[in-house]
């Protein structure tokens, strides 16, 4: 009987897997057993009752790990209660048209599967663990960069969607 709960996700330099885990430990301390995986790496839904899928806002966009996993198990996961998690370095501004916009990269995934909740929270980006391409976009559009995660809100996010996704 599937009883766990799988917070898939995918991350470029790491602070999406960080948000990742802190949701499965949140949801380890109210008694769940959880599975924190990267999105590439699952190949098997059958032992989750429910879904937390989550990826960094790069470009606008989910990156397509987290897309492709939904796409090719969307059929699965419209079974199962899903949520679904966005980090972004502009979700930290707190900007209406900047959560508007958070919102909107997961338009693409939400007509795949619709979430019962999703999470929008600000990301971390270490500058030095940057490809050039990428220090470059940042430089360009001036970005903030720093760790601008705020845990307690992640935490609690985890907590209240929780009894969404159908405790055991």
């Amino acid at each position: 009987m599937a009883d766990k709960i799988l917070v898939a996700y995918a991350s470029r330099y790491g602070s999406t897997a960080e948000v990742a885990e802190a949701i499965g430990d949140e949801l380890r301390k109210a008694g769940d057993e959880v599975d924190v995986r990267p999105a590439n790496e699952v190949s098997d839904l059958s032992p989750y009752r429910a879904a937390i899928i989550g990826s960094p806002i790069y470009m606008g966009k989910w990156l397509p790990e987290s897309q492709v996993f939904i796409e090719r198990y969307q059929q699965l996961l419209r079974s199962i209660p899903v949520a679904f998690f966005a980090v972004g370095l502009t979700v930290e501004e707190g900007n209406p048209e900047f959560l508007k916009k958070a919102e909107a990269s997961m338009d693409q995934v939400r007509m795949l599967v619709k979430p019962v909740d999703i999470g929008l929270f600000s990301g971390g980006l270490d500058t030095g663990r940057l490809s050039f391409a990428d220090r470059t976009i940042i430089k360009l559009i001036r970005t903030k960069t720093g760790d601008l995660r705020n845990w307690e809100a992640i935490r609690a996010w985890a907590r209240a969607v929780r009894p969404m996704i159908g405790p055991a």
